[in-house]
C-alpha cells in the first residue's frame, strides 16, 4: 500500500560537504516550522504584538535544541536499561547514531521552556496553549522522517496497509530470513501515530477556535495532554523496539505517556477551579491578643 513512497534515506550529497543531508532531518523541519507558523499565527489572535512573537520564536530555538539533548539522553538510559552500551560521552550525545525518546524530550523541554517563560515574564499558560497543537503537527509530519529512515515499525502483520522492512534495517528478532522472509510485512506504527497527532491537531484547532475566549488559559494545554500522552500509551503496544519493565509488555515510555495523561488532566481541573477540595479541617486561626500599652 505505501510500497511506492519508499525512497532513499539520503535526500543531498555534497561533495564539498563531509555529511549527508537525511530526508529524515529535512521532514523534521518542515514539520517544527509549521508548528511554529500555527503558533505564532494562534499568538497574534490572541492580541500578542511582534515583540512576543519573536520571544516566541528565541524560546522555541530554546526548546528544540534542549529537547533533543533530554531526548537523546532519555533514550540512552533506556536503552542502557534494555542492554545498550555507550563507550564514550560522543556516543552518549551522537544524535546522527539514530534513538531518540521525544516523551523524554518533552518533559526536559518543558522544564527549560518554563525556566525560560519564567524569566522573560511571558504567561506561561498561553504559550502552553500553543505549543500543544504546535507539536501535534510537527510530530505528525515529522513522524514520515521514520517510515522513510525504515524504523518505527511494529510486530508482523498480514494487513494490506502492512510495510516492508529490508532487513539491514530489521530488529534483531525479526533479522532471521528464514522465519521472515524478505517479502514480510510489519505493522506501520509510524503511520499510527502520525494519524492520531494529525487528528488531535484538528481536534485542538477546533476546540482552540471555538473556546479560546471561554476557556481558562492552559486548559487546551491540558487536553493536547491526554490526546498525547492517551494515544502514545495504546502505540507503545507496537513498538518491539522499546525497553519493558521486566518481561512485561509495559515499556518506560508507555508510564511516561499514561503519565502525562494524569498531568493533563490535573491542569484542565486545576486551571477550571474543578479540583475537588480537600477533606481535611481547616484549622481554626488563633485570636491575636492585643500587645500590652507601654506608659
Amino acid at each position: 500500500m505505501l510500497d511506492f513512497l519508499q525512497i532513499d534515506r539520503v535526500a543531498i550529497n555534497l561533495p564539498f560537504w563531509p555529511y549527508q543531508i537525511f530526508w529524515y532531518g529535512i521532514i523534521i523541519v518542515i514539520g517544527i516550522a509549521i508548528g511554529a507558523w500555527w503558533a505564532a499565527r494562534e499568538l497574534r489572535k490572541r492580541g500578542y504584538g511582534e515583540k512576543d512573537i519573536d520571544t516566541f520564536y528565541t524560546g522555541l530555538i530554546v526548546v528544540v535544541f534542549s529537547g533533543y539533548f533530554f531526548a537523546r539522553l532519555t533514550y540512552v538510559i533506556l536503552d542502557m536499561i534494555d542492554g545498550g552500551q555507550y563507550n564514550t560521552l560522543s556516543d552518549v550525545l551522537n544524535i546522527r547514531a539514530g534513538g531518540v525518546n521525544i516523551l523524554g524530550g518533552f518533559m526536559g523541554a518543558a522544564v527549560v521552556g518554563w525556566i525560560f517563560a519564567k524569566w522573560k515574564r511571558v504567561k506561561i499558560w498561553d504559550y502552553a496553549d500553543v505549543a500543544g497543537p504546535a507539536l501535534l503537527i510537527a510530530q505528525a509530519i515529522g513522524r514520515w522522517g521514520n517510515f522513510i529512515n525504515q524504523e518505527l515499525y511494529g510486530p508482523p502483520t498480514d494487513l494490506p496497509w502492512g510495510i516492508l522492512i529490508e532487513p539491514q534495517y530489521r530488529l534483531l528478532e525479526y533479522s532471521n530470513l528464514v522465519e521472515y522472509p524478505p517479502e514480510t510485512r510489519f505493522h506501520p506504527t509510524f503511520l499510527y501515530e502520525s494519524i492520531a497527532l494529525f487528528v488531535g491537531f484538528i481536534l485542538l484547532v477546533w476546540l482552540n477556535g471555538r473556546y479560546r475566549d471561554k476557556w481558562p488559559s492552559g486548559t487546551l494545554f491540558g487536553i493536547f495532554l491526554v490526546w498525547w500522552g492517551g494515544n502514545r500509551a495504546w502505540i507503545e503496544l507496537f513498538r518491539p523496539d522499546q525497553a519493558t519493565v521486566g518481561n512485561t509488555f509495559i515499556t518506560y515510555s508507555m508510564l511516561m505517556s499514561i503519565g502525562l495523561a494524569l498531568i493533563g488532566v490535573y491542569i484542565i481541573l486545576s486551571r477550571n477551579k474543578k479540583l475537588p477540595k480537600s477533606s481535611r479541617p481547616k484549622k481554626k486561626k488563633r485570636p491575636v491578643k492585643p500587645k500590652p500599652k507601654r506608659g
